[in-house]
């Protein structure tokens, strides 16, 4: 397998990965445009939207010009709330170009293939999406789909083990591989005793938090969805949409559901969300003012809930239980700390520091505008509940960190003597 053969195998995966993810959205509208066509809407309206949500899923805002909206005049706004669910599935696509050529013994060579290819097919995308009423910002279109395809594609390449490719022999490791992997032992090595010492257990407990209150949110969303379903069919009916538009809908908040899980997951902290400015959902109370004609937000709570401050202890449950269950992943740190508080202290505070991370990133990469005036912000204030979750999480890990890392038996002789 030479450089050359691994170069074209990088750039046709490229070509493929674009073909899926634009080719997904392009059938569908396409599909639409068909049945449901206005005389006066051509086809190139179809290819044009299929590439601005596919830009949109890899970070690219769309830029709208004013005009008039059913008669009122609409201020230009940009769209830059990012469909999650359709991000990770070109996620996913970009990871398995990587794990095609895992296992070749230079990587170089298709890195360079797979994303130059990406960055040609992406620049004409951008290009034929460009209008004057709506088009994708060009300079975040040209950078930012690059660098999400170069992300995940590397990032398979070189995480797990190798997939065996035709040709080469088993065992063999590419020298980007061993380099990468160098390089990160090389700075974990030179970190303070200290983050050596519990950045294990905390990645895993405050990890752990993060999926908790992500499944639990998951589970609450269904649950209202099913008990909630007249009022969402509602919703569907003042829309007046034929099956496939009401199909085209479905979709989009198929795509939007990681999105909405990740609110959910903010509204059981206390923190909340907002659907639009001057909007808060949280367990406290709700005012959220006038909402868009979505389906899905039939299912928001209105005015005060009397159970409503129930909903901030899963949080803590979840942190309490997270903490307890990587007992056995903190060894080092019980072999390292002397005192129990010291201990509690650097696991519990460390925990809180990853889940409160975590959960910050998450509601950024969820929130975003979708509407002119008051609904170009929407979603989590990464500040707050960055702030909120450290609270919650540090409170409940310190103490739960007295039984998961209080230290072993002191290695000083005389502190031995003493405790025995």
């Amino acid at each position: 397998m030479n450089r050359r053969l691994t170069l074209a195998i990088g750039a046709v995966q490229a070509l493929i990965t674009v073909v899926i993810g634009l080719g997904a959205l392009a059938v569908s509208l396409s599909v639409l445009w068909l049945f449901e066509n206005d005389p006066q809407t051509h086809y190139v309206v179809a290819f044009r939207t299929a590439s601005d949500i596919w830009l949109l899923a890899q970070g690219v805002s769309l830029n709208v010009a004013a005009g008039e909206f059913l008669g009122l005049g609409v201020a230009a706004f940009a769209v830059s709330l990012i469909p999650l669910g359709y991000s990770i599935f070109l996620g996913w696509l970009a990871w398995r170009v990587g794990r095609r050529f895992s296992g070749a013994p230079e990587m170089w060579p298709a890195w360079l293939g797979s994303i130059a290819a990406y960055a040609v097919l992406n620049f004409f995308v951008v290009r034929g999406a460009d209008f004057k009423l709506v088009g994708p910002n060009q300079i975040m279109g040209m950078i930012f789909p690059v660098l999400f395809f170069a992300v995940f594609m590397i990032a398979g390449s070189v995480i797990g083990e190798p997939k065996p490719v035709y040709g080469v022999p088993k065992g063999v490791q590419a020298a980007e591989r061993a380099s990468i992997r160098d390089a990160f032992s090389k700075t974990f090595a030179a970190l303070p005793w200290v983050i050596r010492s519990v950045w294990s257990p905390a990645l895993r407990a405050g990890t752990a938090v993060v999926v908790g209150l992500l499944a639990i949110s998951a589970a609450g969303i269904a649950l209202l969805l099913a008990f909630n379903w007249i009022s969402i069919i509602t919703f569907y009916e003042s829309v007046h949409s034929t099956g496939l538009g009401g199909f085209a809908i479905t979709s989009a908040q198929i795509a939007l559901l990681p999105n909405f899980v990740i609110y959910g997951a903010s509204w059981l902290t206390g923190a909340g969300f907002s659907i639009g400015a001057g909007s808060l959902i949280s367990p406290l109370g709700s005012a959220a003012g006038p909402l868009p004609a979505i389906p899905a937000l039939a299912i928001l709570p209105q005015g005060t809930l009397g159970f409503g401050m129930v909903a901030i202890v899963v949080p803590l449950v979840v942190a309490f239980m997270a903490t307890l269950a990587i007992k056995k992943h903190a060894d080092r740190v019980r072999f390292e700390f002397a005192t129990p508080i010291a201990s509690a202290l650097a696991l519990g505070l460390s925990i809180a520091f990853v889940s409160a991370c975590e959960m910050a990133l998450l509601g950024w990469l969820a929130s975003g505008g979708f509407g002119p005036g008051r609904f170009t912000t929407n979603g989590i204030n990464p500040l707050i509940l960055f702030a909120v979750v450290f609270v919650e999480v540090a409170v409940v890990s310190v103490l739960a960190s007295f039984v998961s890392a209080r230290p072993d038996r002191p290695d000083h002789p005389l502190l031995a003597a003493k405790r025995d």
